[in-house]
């Protein structure tokens, strides 16, 4: 057990900030190699902060309700592609593709200023700015200098790094909220609420709020969600969402139709249609998964009702069942597991565990960064399957530690 004990030392620190340097490292040469790419005439480099950027130009022009009409956000990427990198062909500029809209108005309300400011500039401000949240809770949830080597280094980082993603926002703002939740529900339930610029990644919070009977945060998550519609509807008018709404079919449409890369994406859906099996099957069974998540939380969370110290157990199967939850979610949004990873590995430091533990937590969470590339080359999504492992895993502890006397201390939640 000394050894284990050793795991937050120095030595784990430094190779941790180390992983996470080698993050920045791979990102600023491919984000060089595209600016060279297009100074040769070649294909430059676009990422999914790309199209976020464009829809940030687009309201420049014209009202917000045209970031969900097809043509404009193509014509949008277009002009993003050239103000990224100046004096490219139109036919380098054609390279960024279509990427639809797919967030609420209340989205529109966060990336409104890009646009006034250098593509460059504003992909590091969006990083930086929505890090804040989630580097915040996870010093919430893991003691000492681990906390942000922990978060940091992380595969899902990479990805949403790489991306330009909004894994930091969603997982931030989740896991703010969680960390808040018994000390301050009023505070959590405005993060909670705020999470909602991506919905379908707190698909799960409600159950958990009412299977907990944490009512105050869950009516300030409710008021939190109408103020910030009530917002968006006095900055845009209510024709953003008409158009939200409306394109909701076509977005549902496009799992039929093969519209989606699922190599990057890590649900029971993409699972199994990457395996073969046809679009209604596998719809089918990610509709059985979302119902077993829905009664998983909602039993772990009403039995936690009687033991507080296991608060942070039940926030973590409650990250980890997400992904298992929804049809979309990609690596960049399992950002989410990274907060659950620390809860587990601090329940694991306090209550204590087996070394057979330390190596399915450190090693699942490491294999999500080979899933993308397994997936393009040999058409099997094990990301899923690595998420069932650490949702067995804390699982298991919170049935062990249900059943053992409760802790003198919490865990850290």
């Amino acid at each position: 057990m000394a050894l284990w004990k050793k795991f937050d030392n120095a030595a784990l620190v430094a190779v941790l900030w180390l992983v996470a340097a080698g993050y920045a490292a791979f990102v600023a040469w491919a984000h060089y190699d595209g600016y060279a790419a297009a100074a040769r005439g070649e294909m430059p480099l676009y990422t999914d902060y790309t199209p976020t950027y464009a829809a940030s130009l687009l309201l420049r022009e014209i009202p917000a309700q045209y970031l969900y009409v097809q043509g404009a956000m193509v014509e949008a990427g277009r002009l993003a592609a050239h103000a990224m990198y100046g004096g490219i062909t139109d036919e380098q500029a054609h390279g960024v593709g279509f990427a639809p809209f797919m967030y609420p108005p209340t989205f529109i309300l966060l990336i409104a200023p890009l646009a006034y400011l250098p593509y460059l500039l504003s992909w590091f401000l969006w990083l930086g700015v929505t890090a804040v949240p989630y580097l915040a809770a996870m010093r919430r949830i893991l003691p000492g200098l681990l906390a942000w080597p922990f978060a940091l280094a992380a595969p899902p980082v990479f990805y949403n790094v790489m991306y330009g993603q909004t894994g930091f926002l969603s997982a931030g703002l989740i896991a703010l909220g969680l960390v808040m939740l018994r000390r301050n529900p009023l505070w959590a339930g405005v993060f909670i609420g705020l999470a909602s610029v991506k919905p379908h990644l707190g698909v799960l919070i409600p159950f958990a709020l009412l299977a907990g009977a944490h009512w105050r945060a869950f009516a300030s998550a409710a008021l939190t969600v109408i103020a910030t519609i009530i917002v968006s509807l006095l900055a845009f008018g209510d024709d953003p969402w008409f158009a939200f709404i409306g394109t909701g079919q076509f977005h549902l449409q496009g799992f039929a139709h093969g519209a989606y890369n699922y190599a990057p994406m890590t649900t029971v859906l993409a699972t199994l249609r990457l395996a073969g099996v046809a679009h209604a099957p596998a719809m089918l069974a990610q509709y059985l998964s979302a119902a077993l998540m829905v009664a998983l939380v909602g039993a772990v969370w009403w039995r936690g009702r009687k033991r507080p110290d296991l608060f942070g157990l039940q926030a973590a199967i409650l990250c980890l069942a997400t992904p298992l939850a929804v049809p979309m979610m990609y690596l960049y949004d399992l950002v989410l597991l990274v907060p659950a990873a620390a809860w587990l590995w601090q329940d694991m430091r306090e209550r204590g565990a087996g070394h057979w533990e330390y190596v399915v937590l450190g090693g699942a969470m490491a294999a999500l960064l080979a899933v993308k590339p397994l997936a393009e080359a040999y058409g099997i999504q094990p990301g899923a399957a690595l998420i069932v492992i650490l949702l067995m895993l804390a699982l298991r502890r919170y049935w062990l530690a249900w059943h053992a006397p409760a802790a003198l201390s919490s865990v850290r939640g």
